[in-house]
C-alpha cells in the first residue's frame, strides 16, 4: 500500500479546465485564441514575479519572442530558482523520487512529480500542479480518447498498461494517480505490466487480463501484433492507445488490421504531457489553447509552415508552478500548410519522434527472443547511470556493440551496462550474446540528424576515428 495519498483532486480546477477546453473545441479561432492569450499573459506575469531564474533571464524582453530559449540543462542547474513555489528544491525532489514505492504519491501534499528518461543527456525533474493535471485530464478526455469517453475514468472498462515502471516516469505516475483517485466499484479495471517483461510472459499476462483497451508503445504493440497474427495471442481490443515513439502509417495499418480496432496516438513529453492529439484522418493537432510550439531553424529563427524545424521551443500554458517558456525540444516538427481534411481547426503537425529498433536474438530451443528498445534502454540506464549511448546489433546478431559518450567513467559505465544487459538477455532466454564496447561514440543518423539509441543488425563497424568520438545530439522525451 502507498504511504501517502495521490495529489488531491481539485474539483474547481478540473471543472474550469474541462469547460474551457470544451469551449475551445467549439471555437478554436475565437475562444481558443482568447484563452491562449490570457494564459500566456498570466504565465509570463507569474514567471517574472515568482521565479528567480526566469526573472534573471527576462532582462529587456517584453514579449515571449524576445525571451531567449532555455534548455533542460539550464533549468536543472538552476532548479532551486526555477519554480514559483519556493518550497520546491532539487534536494527535496530527488529524495522523493529516490523512493520508487512513492510513484503517484503527492509530493509536498499537493504536487505530482515525474522524471524524464534523460535522452537529452540530462535527466529532467518536472513538478505538476493541480491546474496542469486538470488540463491534461481535460485534453485526454475531450480530444484524444474517442469511444472510451472518460479516458482511464471509463466506468467498468478494462485497461492494460505496458510501459516503463522502474521509476517516477510520466506514464506510470499518471496511471497510478488516476487509478487511486478512481477507487470505486465502477472504476476501470487496470493491469500494469513492465515493458521489460519477456514477450511470451507479457502475452500470457495480457491474455489473462483480457483488456478492452491496451496502452503501450508502438514497438511493443507491433511485437504483440506479430503474436496475434501468428495465432499465439487472442486479444479482443476495443481500442489501442499509443505514444512515446514514432508511429508510421504502415505500422498503423498493420496494428489496426491485426487487432481490428481503432488505433489512437498522441504527442507528448515529460515537459508537457499532452501537446497534440490525433484526429480521425491520422494527423496530430496541436492543443493550441494550452501549448505554444515554435518551429525554429538551426540558428533559432522561425521556420514557416510546411518546412521541417531543426528544434522547437515549447511553452506550457498549463503549469504556473514550474514555468516552461520557450523550452528547447530537439524534435523535428512540421506545421502542415493546409487545413486538415478532418475539419479540426487546431493546427496540424507532423512529428519525427523516437524510432529505435526492436532487436531479435537467437534463444534456447531454436526460438528467437524479442527485445523491445525501451527495455534495452532501461537496462543500460539503470546499469550504467548514463543516458548518452547507442546500442548496435552487429550483423552476426549475437554481438551487441555499446557506444558510450567519451568521459572519465566510460569504462565503469560500460561494465555496469554490460552486466545489466546480460541479466536482461538471460531473462529473455538469450545466453550466447556478447556485449562489446564500441570504439565510436553515439552516431547521428545521416537523414534525421538525431541519434537512435538502439539499432538492429548492422554490418561491420567503421574504423575508429583518429580523434574523439562525435557527441550525440540531445533530444526530448514520452
Amino acid at each position: 500500500m502507498p504511504r501517502h495519498p495521490p495529489p488531491p483532486f481539485d474539483a474547481w480546477a478540473c471543472l474550469q479546465a474541462f469547460n474551457e477546453t470544451a469551449l475551445a473545441n467549439l471555437d478554436p479561432q475565437g475562444w481558443g485564441e482568447c484563452l491562449r492569450a490570457q494564459r500566456l499573459a498570466a504565465l509570463m506575469d507569474v514567471a517574472q514575479r515568482k521565479s528567480p531564474l526566469y526573472r534573471r533571464r527576462w532582462g529587456r524582453a517584453r514579449t515571449l519572442a524576445d525571451l531567449e530559449p532555455v534548455t533542460r540543462l539550464e533549468l536543472m542547474q538552476g532548479f532551486d530558482d526555477w519554480a514559483t513555489d519556493r518550497a520546491i528544491t532539487l534536494d527535496a525532489a530527488s529524495a522523493f523520487i529516490a523512493d520508487e514505492s512513492a510513484v503517484g504519491d503527492a509530493w509536498l501534499g499537493r504536487y505530482l512529480v515525474w522524471t524524464s528518461s534523460g535522452t537529452s543527456g540530462e535527466r529532467g525533474v518536472f513538478v505538476q500542479d493541480a491546474a496542469s493535471l486538470a488540463a491534461y485530464d481535460a485534453i485526454d478526455t475531450l480530444r484524444l480518447r474517442g469511444t472510451a469517453a472518460m479516458g482511464l475514468w471509463g466506468m467498468g472498462r478494462s485497461f492494460a498498461y505496458v510501459g516503463a515502471t522502474g521509476g517516477h516516469f510520466a506514464g506510470i505516475a499518471t496511471i497510478e494517480r488516476l487509478r487511486r483517485l478512481a477507487c470505486t466499484p465502477w472504476s476501470p479495471r487496470l493491469r500494469v505490466l513492465p515493458v521489460t517483461t519477456p514477450l511470451p510472459e507479457l502475452a500470457e499476462a495480457l491474455q489473462a487480463a483480457s483488456p478492452q483497451v491496451l496502452v503501450t508503445y508502438p514497438s511493443c504493440a507491433l511485437a504483440l501484433a506479430a503474436l496475434q497474427a501468428a495465432g499465439d495471442l487472442h486479444l479482443r481490443l476495443d481500442e489501442l492507445w499509443l505514444g512515446g515513439e514514432q508511429l508510421s502509417p504502415a505500422q498503423r495499418q498493420t496494428l489496426g488490421g491485426c487487432f481490428a480496432c481503432p488505433v489512437r496516438s498522441n504527442y507528448g513529453a515529460s515537459e508537457c504531457y499532452a501537446m497534440a492529439c490525433e484526429c480521425r484522418a491520422g494527423y496530430l493537432h496541436l492543443n493550441h489553447d494550452w501549448v505554444i510550439l515554435e518551429t525554429l531553424d538551426a540558428h533559432g529563427h522561425p521556420v514557416p509552415a510546411g518546412e521541417v524545424a531543426h528544434t522547437v521551443a515549447l511553452t506550457n500554458l498549463a503549469n504556473r508552478t514550474q514555468p516552461l517558456l520557450r523550452y528547447v525540444l530537439t524534435d523535428s516538427v512540421r506545421y502542415l500548410p493546409e487545413a486538415c481534411v478532418c475539419g479540426n481547426r487546431f493546427p496540424a503537425i507532423e512529428v519525427q519522434g523516437r524510432a529505435d529498433d526492436t532487436l531479435t536474438l537467437p534463444a534456447g530451443g531454436g526460438r528467437r527472443a524479442v527485445l523491445l528498445p525501451l527495455a534495452l534502454e532501461t537496462a543500460i540506464e539503470e546499469g550504467s547511470g548514463v543516458t548518452q549511448f547507442q546500442l548496435v546489433q552487429r550483423a552476426d546478431e549475437t554481438t551487441l556493440e555499446l557506444r558510450l559518450a567519451s568521459g572519465a567513467d566510460a569504462s565503469a559505465a560500460f561494465t555496469g551496462a554490460a552486466a545489466a544487459l546480460v541479466a536482461l538477455l538471460r531473462r529473455h532466454g538469450v545466453t550466447g550474446a556478447h556485449i562489446v564496447q564500441g570504439d565510436l561514440g553515439p552516431q547521428v543518423d545521416a537523414i534525421s540528424g538525431k541519434t537512435r539509441r538502439v539499432l538492429a543488425a548492422a554490418g561491420p563497424p567503421p574504423p575508429p576515428p583518429a580523434r574523439a568520438a562525435a557527441r550525440r545530439r540531445p533530444r526530448s522525451p514520452a
